[in-house]
């Protein structure tokens, strides 16, 4: 688990957001809410991006603190779980925004019946960066976005007895992969092609843009801090 107050370009720092006047009511003593996400950590490049805009832009007065769960953990079921009940017993208050998909854990309602945080309705991170439902029509394509590019290795070397040739017959029943590219982060051929000799499936890029997520993020916001003021 990576617990950090919100960090850019690996400096360790806490984002003082500074709002509109409305925004005051949700001001604590030092004129700043803390607003907690709960993540996988899928999404770090993006969602650091995002909250840098969103400072940049001056939406909203708060200060951002953000708990990153390994990517991993998805291909451990009972080890997601314990470690987003712990998060969630931590940090899982009304000023906590749970940064998953709706179909990463199939226990997810049930392990967040108890906590009154903001969540999303999307299936996982493609839709949540893109819109796309990539369930059903695109059975035979796999989806990577910046942060699966980056922690691949990670994610594979979390999978018991999962070797290159396991990888490799896996992928095999996919026509291709998609890689959704966010341009936040320069991915270099080198990389891709290193993923490409490890799977065996040809790799297309598609360019999208933040515009979607940070909708998204800043949909997740509005509705924390209106619970706050309710």
């Amino acid at each position: 688990m990576l617990w950090q107050v919100f960090h850019i370009k690996n400096i360790w720092q806490a984002f003082i957001l500074s709002g509109s006047p409305e925004m005051g009511q949700y001001m604590t003593a030092n004129n700043s809410i803390k607003v907690r996400f709960i993540s996988c950590g899928i999404f770090q490049p993006e969602l650091e991006q995002v909250l840098g805009q969103i400072q940049a832009d001056h939406l909203f007065n708060c200060v951002f603190e953000v708990r990153y769960l390994k990517a991993g953990l998805h291909s451990d079921l009972d080890a997601l779980k314990k470690e987003m009940v712990n998060s969630l017993n931590l940090d899982g208050d009304e000023r906590t925004i749970f940064l998953y998909g709706s179909k990463c854990h199939p226990e997810l309602d049930a392990i967040l019946d108890r906590y009154p945080v903001v969540r999303f309705n999307q299936d996982n991170c493609i839709p949540l960066l893109t819109g796309e439902n990539t369930y059903g029509k695109n059975a035979k394509t796999f989806f990577l976005t910046t942060g699966w590019i980056l922690k691949w290795k990670e994610i594979f070397d979390s999978i018991t007895g999962l070797d290159e040739s396991a990888v490799r017959q896996s992928f095999g029943l996919c026509d291709r992969v998609i890689f959704k590219n966010t341009n936040i982060q320069d991915i270099s051929e080198e990389a891709l092609l290193e993923l490409f000799e490890y799977t065996g499936c040809p790799i297309e890029i598609e360019d999208i843009g933040l515009d979607l997520f940070k909708k998204n993020i800043i949909g997740a916001l509005e509705q924390v801090l209106n619970q706050c003021r309710a």
